[in-house]
Parts: structure tokens; sequence; C-alpha cells
């Protein structure tokens, strides 16, 4: 159903990878019905797509943002200005904005979006498969359960203050590159020992996918998680020895904080 004064519940201003995800998630969940919805996108193939599917197609950035209750900005951070620049002058009171770029803080888009709340959220790639993990992080209280049923339809969530959510992207936003960038390496040697790269492939990302499930249906601490895989003079423990005994932690510590100083550098830009 449509909201009072001919308003949709949500809208969304761009539908790349995330804006496309989340509202597949939505959907999927039931959290609002193609009515619902309204979106604006400059692609005709965009256009195209989500009007064959049943959402409503607002004449521009402008009329999305008047007719919608809840707006999530799933438009890229550098077009942010240009956008805004259209719309500066509109009520957002009572309106929520969902912005899903980093470096564009709340205080910021308070100066865009006077009035309402404003909830800066970090999902990350899994959300295309419906298992982010997102960061949340918001001005005030209104509305804020109908933001987390959003985003738990797309995986799990955490509410954080927002002094943090630069310090965490590398524990959800990048984990992903990371993660594959080590299962890499290994899918590399194992073909490089003999076996065909869909068996190493396979084995890699599956033995990754239990361990994870394992460490979050068991509670063990990590500690213990890994004490559990070694035994005295095993080849496990060899392997990780060496991975100690190389700077592996000194490479990871670097890793965090060279993410975390740039996403702090691209706010300031």
């Amino acid at each position: 159903m449509m909201n009072k004064n001919n308003q949709f519940q949500i809208g969304f201003l761009g539908l790349g990878n995330m804006g496309s995800s989340i509202l597949k998630g939505i959907l999927s969940k039931n959290v609002y019905q193609k009515e619902d919805i309204s979106f604006y996108a400059p692609s005709d193939a965009t256009k195209e797509n989500y009007t064959n599917l049943g959402l409503s197609l607002a004449s521009d950035e402008r009329a999305l943002c008047e007719d919608s209750q809840i707006i999530v900005l799933a438009i890229k951070p550098q077009v942010y200005d240009s956008v805004f620049e259209k719309i500066k002058d509109l009520d957002f009171n009572n309106k929520t904005i969902i912005s899903l770029a980093p470096g564009k803080n709340i205080s910021y888009l308070e100066t865009i979006f006077p009035g309402a709340t404003i909830v800066r959220a970090m999902p990350n790639t899994p959300a295309l498969i419906g298992k982010a993990a997102t960061t949340l992080a918001y001005n005030k209280e209104e509305h804020i359960n109908e933001i987390k049923t959003i985003f738990a339809s797309i995986g799990n969530y955490v509410v954080m203050e927002e002094r943090l959510i630069d310090e965490v992207i590398p524990l959800n936003g990048s984990m992903p590159a990371y993660l594959f960038e080590f299962a890499k390496n290994f899918i590399d040697l194992g073909v490089q020992s003999g076996l065909d790269y869909k068996s190493s492939y396979d084995l890699v990302f599956q033995a990754i996918i239990g361990s994870c499930l394992l460490a979050l249906d068991s509670h063990e601490d990590v500690d213990t998680l890994i004490n559990n895989v070694c035994s005295k003079g095993g080849s496990t423990i060899a392997g990780l020895n060496q991975l100690r005994e190389n700077q592996f932690k000194e490479a990871i510590t670097k890793c965090y904080k060279a993410c975390v100083k740039r996403s702090k550098e691209l706010a300031k830009v």
C-alpha cells in the first residue's frame, strides 16, 4: 500500500549492485511490496528492467525524494554533489535517508537533508546473495526499527557509533577482497601441486565456508578454534608456524591500517 499523501514507502536513487541487492532482499523477505517502491536511475536499461519488474519510475531525482518516505542513496559518491544541488530546498522532515557511500559523514548529510533521520550503512558484497555484514550508524532513533528490518533482509548488521565506521571497514566492507586474496594463493598452490583448478577452488572455499559456519555456531574464542585444528607436531601447526614466523600478523596489521587511513582520506575529498 502507498503511504498517505501518495508517497512511496521507499525510493531508490540509483540501482547498481548494492542498491539492487537491497531491493532484492526487501522483496524476497516481503519487507515491502512492489507498489510501495519507487526508483530513479539515468540508465535506460535500468529503467526498463525495474519498470518491467513492477516498480514505479520517478521522473527525476527531485520527484523521487519528494514522493518517498525512505530514500536510499545508491549512487556513486562522486555524483552526490550534482544530485544534491537538484534537491537541496526540499522538506526532509520525517523522512529517512540511507547513504551507502563511504566518506560522506552524517554531519555533512544533515546539511543536505535537514530534519531527516540520517543512516550511514556500509554493507559488503555478500549482500548480492543475502549474506551481507553491514555496519549502521544514525543520528536519531526515528524509523530505525524499519531500517534494521531492511538490512536484516540482506544478512546481518551491527549498529555502532559513526566514529568507528572507517575503523571497521577492513572487517566487513573490504574483508571479501582480503579473504579472496588469501584463498587465491592457496588455490594456485594446489594447482601447482597437480590438482585441477576447480577441485582446488572448491576445496578452499568449502573449507572457508565450513570454518566460518563452525565459528558462528560454536561461539568458541578464535584461539580455541585454531587449537582444535592443530595437533602437537602435526602438519597444520607446521604451516601455521611459518605464517607466524614470516610476519603474517604484521602484514595483516599494515593492511588494516592502510585501509582505514585511505577511507579517512577519502572522507576529506
